[in-house]
C-alpha cells in the first residue's frame, strides 16, 4: 500500500538517491527497484529507541525523510538522521521530532493516508494505484487458484482453517490447481492444513509455498494466477496490485481502511458488517468469531465459481 507514495516520490525527483527502511517483507517489495534497503531490527534489541539512533547517525542527513508509521521509534529514527525535512503525522508525542507533523487522516484508505503525506511537499498524486514489478510465471492447462490463509496481525483476522479446507478439498476435487501462500508464521497451520487434505482428497495439484519464497518470487506467482482467495492480508494487496481477481474475506479490519485498492480485476469483499466489526483486535474480544464464522465455504466457492465464470466468458 505504500507503492503510491514511493512512486510519487520517484516521479517528482527523477534523480533523487531512494534509501528504505523496514520490515524484510516490506522492503522485498522493492528487491527490483534501485534503491538502497536497510532492515529494521531494532524490535530485536534491548534498547530499541538507542539502536534507531544510531542507525540514524549511521544513515546520516538526508534532504527529505518520511515515515508512513504512526509510532515514535519512527520519527525518532529520522530525527536521529538529522534529515532537512522529516515528514509524519501528529500523535504519540512525536511531533516534536518532525519539521512537518500533519494532522491524522481517519476513516480513509490506507494508502490514501500514506499519499497524503505528499501533501507536505505539494504533491497531490490525483488517481493513486499499487504498482509491483512482476515476471510472471508461465500457466499450465489447469486454472490457478492462490490461497491465504494466514493473517500475521492475529487471529481475528483469519477465516476458520476447517472452512479453508473444506474450500481447498472442493477446489481440488473440481480440477483447479491451488498454490497456499504464507510466511514462517504460517508454516504450522499451512501444513495442517495440507495434512487434512491429504486424507480427504487427491492432492497431486496442490502446491504449499508457505515460507518457500522470497517477495519477488512471491509476486511472480501470484501474477500468474487466475483467482485470489485471501484474508485481509498483505498477500491480498500483492494480488490487488496485479489486477488478479480476488475474494477477500474480512471480518475484524475495516475494510474501508484496508480492502483491496484501486484495482482493475474483479473483485469481491466478504464482510457480514456485525455490530461489534469492525474491532481491529489481534483477537475476538467476544471470544466467537462470529465475523468469520458466519462467511460459509459455500458462499465462497459459489462466489469463485461467478468470478471464474465471469472471466470465461470474456
Amino acid at each position: 500500500m505504500a507503492t503510491p507514495t514511493f512512486y510519487a516520490l520517484k516521479n517528482t525527483y527523477p534523480h533523487a538517491h531512494f534509501t528504505l527502511v523496514g520490515s524484510k517483507a516490506s522492503l522485498g517489495i522493492f528487491e527490483r527497484e534501485n534503491v538502497q534497503r536497510i532492515e529494521d531490527e531494532s524490535k530485536k534489541s534491548k534498547n530499541r529507541l538507542y539502536y534507531l539512533y544510531k542507525l540514524g547517525k549511521k544513515l546520516g542527513e538526508f534532504d527529505l525523510a518520511m515515515t508512513l508509521q504512526n509510532n515514535f521509534p519512527s520519527a525518532w529514527l529520522l530525527w536521529a538522521s538529522g534529515s532537512k525535512i522529516r515528514i509524519g503525522y501528529k500523535g504519540n508525542a512525536r511531533s516534536f521530532l518532525l519539521t512537518h507533523p500533519l494532522a491524522p487522516q481517519k476513516h480513509i484508505h490506507q494508502v490514501l493516508q500514506y499519499t497524503h503525506l505528499l501533501s507536505a511537499l505539494e504533491i497531490f498524486p490525483t488517481h493513486p494505484q499499487l504498482q509491483l514489478i512482476a515476471h510472471p510465471q508461465k500457466k499450465g492447462k489447469l486454472t490457478r487458484i492462490g490461497v491465504s490463509a494466514g493473517a500475521k496481525y492475529g487471529s481475528a483476522k483469519r477465516w476458520c482453517q476447517s472452512y479453508f479446507i473444506e474450500v481447498i478439498a472442493t477446489l481440488l476435487q473440481e480440477g483447479y490447481e491451488v498454490f497456499m501462500y504464507g510466511g514462517n508464521e504460517e508454516i504450522e497451520a499451512n501444513r495442517q492444513i495440507q495434512e487434512a487434505l491429504r486424507a480427504l482428497v487427491s492432492t497431486q495439484h496442490l502446491h504449499n509455498l508457505t515460507g518457500k519464497t522470497s517477495i519477488s518470487e512471491l509476486i511472480d506467482s501470484i501474477a500468474s494466477l487466475d483467482l485470489f482467495l485471501t484474508n485481509d492480508s498483505g498477500p491480498m494487496h500483492i494480488a490487488s496490485a496485479l489486477s488478479v481477481p480476488l475474494v477477500a474475506i474480512f471480518g475484524s479490519t475495516d475494510c474501508k481502511e484496508t480492502s483491496p485498492f484501486n484495482t482493475q480485476a474483479p473483485q469481491v469483499i466478504l464482510n457480514k458488517h456485525l455490530s461489534c466489526s469492525p474491532c481491529k483486535k489481534r483477537e475476538c474480544p467476544l471470544k466467537h468469531h462470529q465475523c468469520m464464522k458466519l462467511i460459509t465455504p459455500d458462499e465462497v466457492l459459489n462466489t469463485i465459481d461467478e468470478i471464474l465464470q465471469a472471466e470465461a466468458r470474456e
